[in-house]
């Protein structure tokens, strides 16, 4: 099989539809292995995703079929952000969800596109409260910290929860909101700090502005 990205695609859903999930696996490992980590989330696994929740939107695959895909998935970007913090020596970035927001993929795409370019990322996982976020960056100390964002702003209280992580995160830390829901943000005002990045080359030019540590030239 080629590692083509239309051809990863279509070979992880018609293997998901044989409930193959060591195929899955294996496949996902090749194309970590060699596509760019911007092409691997924008042209794999973005699409596949998209693609296996329509599917079981319209009833054509089971939640277990998702579940299949979206959990070889998480293991293999996770595989992914080791490697590549092995060699990170650049600025640190945060990566988590807020209070409520439970979709993490973006966050941790995100996470291993930073990583690959140098980044020393920090991935905490979703659903995590401001006061925890804050009293994270209290102890350990963070050039930036990108939330993704998902779920339709009010339904969580957004904005509520990014004025308490503004509060309780210091200043001189950039706080980014990435993901669906970055688009509406972008339309209001925001606290200060805060930037809505709408898309992954918005988020590359945030990273590139991080200063970058005395010594590393990447």
């Amino acid at each position: 099989m080629t590692t083509a990205p239309d051809d990863v695609v279509r070979h992880l859903l018609a293997v998901i539809d044989d409930y193959d999930i060591a195929a899955c696996d294996e496949a996902l490992a090749r194309a970590v292995e060699s596509l760019d980590p911007i092409v691997l989330v924008r042209e794999v696994v973005s699409p596949v995703l998209r693609e296996a929740g329509d599917r079981w939107h319209r009833g054509q695959w089971a939640v277990v079929q998702e579940r299949m895909l979206s959990g070889t998935v998480k293991r293999q970007l996770h595989h992914a952000l080791e490697i590549y913090l092995r060699t990170a020596t650049g600025p640190r970035v945060l990566f988590t969800t807020l209070s409520g927001e439970r979709h993490e993929m973006g966050g941790l795409m995100g996470a291993v596109v930073a990583a690959s370019r140098g980044y020393r990322c920090i991935y905490l996982g979703p659903d995590l409260p401001a006061a925890e976020i804050a009293r994270f960056c209290a102890h350990q100390p963070v050039d930036a910290l990108a939330l993704s964002v998902v779920t339709a702003p009010e339904v969580i209280d957004v904005a509520g929860q990014l004025a308490e992580l503004r509060q309780g995160v210091p200043a001189r830390v950039e706080i980014w909101i990435a993901g669906r829901a970055a688009t509406l943000l972008a339309r209001q005002p925001l606290p200060d700090g805060v930037h809505a990045l709408p898309d992954l080359p918005a988020f590359l030019e945030r990273l590139a502005q991080l200063p970058r540590p005395n010594g590393d030239v990447r």
